[in-house]
């Protein structure tokens, strides 16, 4: 007796769903029917009493009965091997800004805030930095120095070597003349024991010179590496071959009193170890930045199974099924294996890398990695298995009609090779056509010949069932 009740409000609650359905695909329409010559379009009834295989879904019913559509693909069932994974940020992903300074930050972002190459991130007060510039100072005045003795060393051997030679032509002339002169010659011998000494002197100057301009170098890429800024900034005139500017050089890193830091590359914020306006030692994390689409999958497969792949296979990331995720929004490439696998899980990684991401990949977001471990297999039509359900015996799904986008046909199930997630479908679709996936109960209930849906009647604009023709 329960039982017998139990099946009486299954099949009630089954009708009146049925009936709820009908009434949403259309007001007075109703589940589309062979139509035979001299009935009106408002109620059409085949002669048999059998309902035909299209029913009308309008944009409201698909709004309403939440139908979504998947499109036939061209893909390899038999060889695909499926393996649960997660999404994991790329080592190179991920950019530390650290301080090399002592002293006292001042933020200028928030975490979870876009930044482009080149924004600030914060300024760094520090006294180290003041210190630095002092001993900037004294190499950069050194190496003024050092050109100063250099030119001077040059002028005086340039001045020697004019005198030595207006007395050798001075010489010259008086022996034309036949006249001798012990006193110029004297002097040119004495210029001339002179001139080693001059040229050495020059030559000490250049290497002061080198070395203090050495020491500002390097000077200066130390100031550079402690600020975090390129030493072509801190002064641009250090590249320049000639050093006439010297002088007057004043470089821009004498006018930074305080130091700021920009990004090194696009990214996000992501980490914010230190309060603002806090004070921070050399080396500790003031932020990071994340690309949040350099991503890797990071997938764990059986040993058992690791004949089954090789590096640079192909292979895609699909998404869980079920939610809001569209199941053909997914990433190709290749994969590669571990280098070691893991005793204790008895497992081996495979990470997939592809040029582009699907819109729903994050970082710690679980999916699955399809690989395709027979090359050698054709491509076959394949559907979602959710896409089809029983009715009675038989198994069926739902195509969209190409010629008219709220229109939807049945079509009995062909089915072949399944790989529990994708079937082939032997007959009736082509790559491309679209099949419903979300909403496919509604309509077989809609479109069932096996349950408790009335016959040979129409709907009411108001949303009643009459049976029978219309008055």
């Amino acid at each position: 007796m329960i039982h017998w009740i139990r099946h009486e409000r299954s099949v009630a609650m089954r009708s009146t769903f049925v009936l709820m359905t009908l009434m949403i695909v259309a007001g007075c329409d109703r589940v589309e029917e062979t139509k035979p010559a001299g009935k009106s379009e408002a109620h059409v009834e085949s002669e048999s009493g059998t309902t035909t295989n299209r029913i009308a879904i309008p944009a409201s019913v698909r709004q309403n009965l939440g139908i979504t559509f998947v499109k036939v693909e061209r893909r390899a069932v038999r060889g695909t091997v499926r393996i649960p994974g997660q999404y994991e940020l790329r080592p190179e992903a991920r950019r530390d800004y650290h301080v090399m300074l002592p002293g006292r930050i001042e933020l200028l972002v928030t975490r979870h805030q876009p930044v482009k190459q080149g924004d600030k991130l914060f300024y760094l007060d520090s006294p180290g930095w003041l210190k630095l510039q002092t001993e900037l100072v004294a190499s950069l005045n050194a190496m003024k120095r050092s050109h100063a003795d250099l030119a001077v060393a040059q002028a005086n051997l340039n001045e020697l070597k004019q005198s030595i030679e207006f007395l050798e032509q001075r010489l010259a002339n008086l022996a034309k003349a036949q006249m001798r002169q012990v006193e110029l010659e004297s002097q040119l011998r004495d210029k001339q024991n002179a001139l080693p000494r001059l040229d050495a002197e020059l030559g000490a100057a250049e290497v002061e010179f080198s070395a203090a301009h050495t020491s500002y170098e390097v000077m200066l890429n130390t100031a550079a590496s402690f600020a975090g800024i390129p030493a072509e900034e801190l002064d641009p005139e250090e590249a320049a071959e000639g050093h006439s500017h010297l002088r007057e050089r004043e470089p821009p890193w004498r006018a930074v009193q305080r130091l700021t830091i920009r990004a090194e590359s696009d990214g996000v914020v992501d980490r914010l170890p230190i309060t603002n306006r806090g004070w921070v030692e050399t080396g500790d994390l003031v932020l990071d930045t994340v690309k949040p689409s350099m991503l890797c999958f990071h997938a764990e497969a059986l040993q058992t199974d690791i004949g089954k792949f090789r590096d640079e296979q192909l292979a895609r990331v699909v998404p869980p099924p079920g939610g809001s995720f569209d199941l053909q929004d997914y990433a190709e490439g290749h994969i590669h294996l571990g280098v070691e696998a893991h005793p204790e899980r008895r497992t081996i990684s495979v990470l997939h890398l592809s040029d582009s991401n699907p819109k729903w990949a994050k970082a710690g977001m679980t999916a699955y990695l399809e690989v395709f471990t027979d090359g050698t297999e054709l491509p076959v039509n394949a559907i979602p298995e959710a896409a089809i359900v029983r009715d009675g015996l038989q198994r069926v799904f739902f195509r969209r009609n190409p010629a008219n986008p709220d229109e939807v046909i049945r079509v009995e199930a062909d089915t072949g090779a399944s790989d529990e997630r994708w079937v082939e479908v032997k007959s009736g679709v082509r790559a491309g056509d679209e099949i419903v996936l979300g909403g496919v109960y509604p309509l077989m209930l809609a479109s069932s010949s096996s349950g408790a849906r009335e016959q040979g009647g129409h709907f009411h604009p108001d949303g009643t069932f009459h049976a029978g023709e219309d008055d």
